[in-house]
Formats: C-alpha cells, structure tokens, sequence
C-alpha cells in the first residue's frame, strides 16, 4: 500500500512539473514571479493538497509542494534536469534559512520552555491536582467541554502556550468523562489561534501591527495601526464562529460526520482513542506521573503558569517599548 502511494505521489508530481515545463519553456526575462507564473503559482498548493489527501503523509506532501515551487523558479528553457537539481538545492537553502530564522528559532525555543515547564508541573504534581480540581466541576460531557472551552479563552496570549498548557491539564478530565481525544483535540485548536488573533494582548498583535503599518504605509498613508487591529475585531468572524460553535456542541451535545463517530465510540465503549490512532506524543509525555510523596496541590501549577503569564506579559511589554523607542516596525 505504502508503495503504491509512494509511485502514485511520484506519478502525478512528475505530471505536473512536466506541464509546467512546456509552460514555461519560452519565459526568458521576467519581471515579477506573478506577472511571469500568473495562475501557475497555484500549482505548490494544489500539489501539497491533493497529496496529502491521497497519501495521508502531511510532512511528504508538503516537502513535495515546497519542491514543485522550487522546481518552476528554477526553471530555465527546456533544462528539465537542471531545473530539479537546482530546485532541490533551493529546497535545501529554505530549509537552512527556516532553521537559521530568529523569528522561527524562538517559536521552537518556545515550544520547548512550555513543554518543559508543563513537564515540571506534571512532575510536581500541579497537573494532577488541577485535574482532580477540575473532575469536581466537571461531572458531565458538557461541563468537561466547556470548561476545557473556557480554560483556552483565559490563556489569549499565545496560541502555542494554549495548546501546550489547555490539552495536558484537562485530558484526565475529559477521559473520565468519555470525551474522545479527538473532541478535545478541536476544543484545544479552535481555542488557541482564534483566541489569540482576537485577543487585545498577545504574541500575535506586534506582528499583525507591523503588516498593517506597511501594507498601509506601500499606499502612501499613515495610520494608527492597532487602532485599525482592533477596529477588524468584530470582522474575524472564523475566530468568533468557531468559537461559537464549540460552545453550541459541548451545550447541545451536536456532533456531525467523523466527530459523531469519535464521541459515540467514547461514549458508548469508553474508548477516547479509537483503535488505528497513532498519538503524536509519547506515553512518557503524556503519562508523567507526580514524584513520590510529593503532596498534591493546585499551586504547583498555578505559581509556575502564573509566572510564565506574568513574564510573558512584561516581555510584550519591554520589547514593545524597545521597538518604538528604537524606531523598529515590530
């Protein structure tokens, strides 16, 4: 099976490079890749999409729609062969250069601050008694959901810190109360980015002002950019939508397609994980226990988190100040 994924991935990536040669065999000076490519830029996308659908391999079909758009900028004549060595060269280099990114860089750093953070906090017991907190509260489907819902509106400030922070504290609970992991896994989604996009304060906000100062600023006009940030709040109708929506399932207990399935096998057998899921995390992550005859308390979560949200918030500050006084656009 995999194999023959494997040679149809090739196949019709092959068909697609190959029309893109002959379209573009006459190019010579371009000026801009839009004027050059025009509908063709497309095809990356298109290319890493349908892929990942047939192939259910989301790393490979995205390496190959990054490779089909390396591929038609390296194009050149005719040179089919030259435009693959080339291209993958260029893959290589992007690679290097994400790697070698500050602002990438620190979104891993990041990443691996919190995990450890929560690790700790599993580790001094934090974790478990929050969830055991929690269990009392959430006696039902319905309140585990909305709590977990409610827990990601209150950590806005970062959508990685949500994720990593909302899934560890409340997977106890909701496997207590029979929510499948996949319920659970698209509360924590629909509660982290749209969260963080409309939030007032956040990671977010210094990288969306600086897009609106220059996109304003390439027209010729000078505006004040959070002001206009905040004026686009009530038009961000997924981050509100979704929001809404999650709220209206865990109330009403509405599922539709693949997430009925998953909450009535939880509900019905117990089972939170089906048979055929491949969890992303390990079981040691995921099953840290508190050291031994350490006593469980709710503060050996709330110090260490609260200190996180409290720093975090004077780095937005600081580096903010910093920015303006510098003169910088982010």
């Amino acid at each position: 099976m995999r194999k023959r994924n494997l040679l149809l991935t090739t196949l019709l990536t092959f068909l697609f490079l190959s029309f893109t040669t002959t379209a573009f065999a006459a190019e010579n000076e371009p000026t801009l890749n839009a004027a050059r490519f025009g509908i063709f830029t497309l095809i990356p996308p298109l290319i890493a999409i349908a892929l990942a659908f047939i192939t259910k391999n989301v790393v490979l079909s995205l390496f190959l729609g990054v490779f089909s758009g390396a591929f038609i900028l390296s194009l050149n004549g005719n040179n089919v062969f030259g435009a693959f060595y080339f291209g993958f060269l260029k893959v290589i280099d992007l690679i290097q250069g994400s790697l070698a990114n500050k602002w990438n860089a620190g979104i891993i750093l990041q990443c691996m601050v919190i995990g450890g953070l929560i690790a700790l906090v599993s580790k001094m017991g934090g974790a478990k008694a929050i969830a055991e907190s929690l269990s009392k509260k959430a006696k039902t489907p319905t309140s585990a959901q909305l709590i977990t819902w409610l827990l990601g509106i209150l950590v806005f400030f970062d959508d990685y810190a949500n994720s990593l922070i909302v899934g560890p504290i409340m997977r106890p609970v909701t496997d207590k109360m029979k929510v499948s992991r996949e319920k659970l896994a698209f509360i924590v989604d629909a509660t982290a980015a749209p969260v963080a996009g409309i939030a007032l304060i956040s990671t977010w906000v210094g990288y969306e002002i600086s897009l609106i100062k220059d996109g304003f600023s390439s027209i010729g006009q000078q505006v004040n950019a959070y002001g206009v940030f905040v004026s686009s709040i009530p038009y961000r109708f997924y981050n509100i939508l979704i929001l809404a929506f999650v709220a209206f399932t865990a109330i009403f207990l509405r599922e539709f397609g693949p997430m009925l399935h998953a909450e009535r096998r939880a509900r019905l057998t117990g089972k939170v994980l089906s048979d055929t899921a491949k969890p992303m995390v390990s079981t040691e992550t995921t099953g840290v226990e508190p050291k031994e005859g350490i006593k469980l308390s709710i503060w050996n979560a709330i110090i260490p988190i609260g200190a996180l949200i409290v720093f975090s918030f004077s780095g937005f500050y600081f580096n903010g100040y910093r920015a303006i006084m510098g003169g910088e656009n982010s």
